[in-house]
């Protein structure tokens, strides 16, 4: 039996309270309206995520694999992912997306990887790399040869995000997905590659996320909420810690400018750990007082009674689910349980409302 961690000062009425807001005076109507919904109400609920490099791509998933998704009853939102290097130029694969989701009347989020999806500009302008096992990508190194700050990443890395920070503000998108350093997707790295690069030390790899934790902070706000993942190609179970604890120092417990989620949400657990044993070292940060949501570990079908149920034990605020999930056998269940937890949402939002419902 899964132990339920003691996180009932996790409620969804505090919560809701520290991300209190007013409402942005930069933006056009609709999106100002929406942002004085707080935060954690805003991004409540299941998510619909998808992959895609091209607005081709964006076309042609959409009649067959998106428009079924995210016409199912309760879905928040949709959570587009992209490589960093497919809005470097321009921001049109972004701006396909939101006219997706508002023509389906649900929100919009968007998240950018990194790792080898870095614009060949950044590593013509000196940042430090390694190359993706298997291969000849080139990957950023989280720091230089002395263990210094790989400067050239942090600094194209802060002009993406402020510039995509702008664009959410603009847009209404009350969550903006971050990438750490990372390889293959956005999740964290700290494989053997980074391991063996010269420089390394735990303090230095550890010291460079943060920084990117920072940046990441410096463009929130009550209007906006960044998150990262906490999960990835490990180790990385004291690492989640470390980083709970940045943020906690940053900015205080229970601030809806920020997330931290889980991306290995499956039936194994939340974390897709090789072994028990870990995926017990990575549960102990649901123990910390930030807000959380998971991320389902592939586009498969699952028993979904039993992962969403999980949701419920961490107080996860919200879920993301492969589009192509919702084409699958257990659609059926899916849906029911996008329903159930939609309504759980809202009765952990209601003040007044105890949070201990499972």
């Amino acid at each position: 039996m899964r132990t339920v961690l003691p996180f009932a000062v996790l409620t969804w009425s505090i919560a809701c309270a520290a991300g209190a807001e007013e409402p942005a005076s930069t933006v056009a109507d609709k999106p100002a309206r929406a942002a004085e919904t707080p935060t954690c109400e805003a991004v409540a609920g299941t998510w619909v995520l998808q992959q895609v490099s091209s607005e081709q791509q964006l076309r042609q998933l959409a009649p067959t694999v998106l428009e079924p998704a995210l016409a199912t009853p309760g879905i928040t939102g949709f959570c587009l992912r992209v490589p960093w290097k497919a809005i470097d130029a321009d921001l049109a694969l972004l701006d396909a997306g939101l006219a997706l989701a508002r023509r389906h009347g649900v929100a919009y989020s968007v998240r950018f990887m990194a790792g080898r999806h870095t614009p060949a500009r950044v590593f013509e302008k000196g940042c430090r790399h390694y190359l993706r096992r298997g291969g000849d990508e080139k990957v950023p190194a989280p720091f230089l040869a002395d263990g210094s700050p790989n400067g050239v990443f942090e600094t194209e890395y802060r002009r993406l995000t402020e510039r995509l920070a702008r664009w959410c503000r603009a847009s209404g998108v009350r969550l903006l997905h971050m990438a750490w350093y990372g390889q293959d997707w956005a999740e964290l790295n700290h494989g053997k590659e980074v391991r063996a690069l010269k420089g390394y030390s735990y303090e230095n790899w550890l010291r460079a996320h943060t920084r990117l934790i920072d940046i990441a902070l410096d463009v929130a706000g009550p209007d906006l909420a960044v998150e990262f993942p906490f999960s990835g190609y490990g180790p990385l179970t004291e690492a989640a810690m470390d980083f709970a604890e940045h943020v906690l120092k940053r900015i205080g417990p229970r601030d809806a400018r920020f997330f931290f989620q889980a991306n290995g949400w499956g039936p194994k657990g939340d974390w897709g750990a090789p072994t028990a044993r870990t995926e017990a070292a990575f549960d102990r940060v649901w123990a910390k007082p930030l807000l959380h949501g998971q991320q389902a570990i592939q586009p498969a079908d699952f028993q979904w009674q039993a992962l969403f149920r999980l949701l419920r034990e961490n107080r996860s605020t919200y879920c993301e689910v492969y589009a192509p999930s919702f084409t699958k056998k257990n659609r059926a269940a899916l849906a029911r349980e996008i329903a159930a937890f939609r309504e759980h949402c809202r009765r952990q939002t209601r003040p007044g409302t105890a949070s201990s419902d499972q």
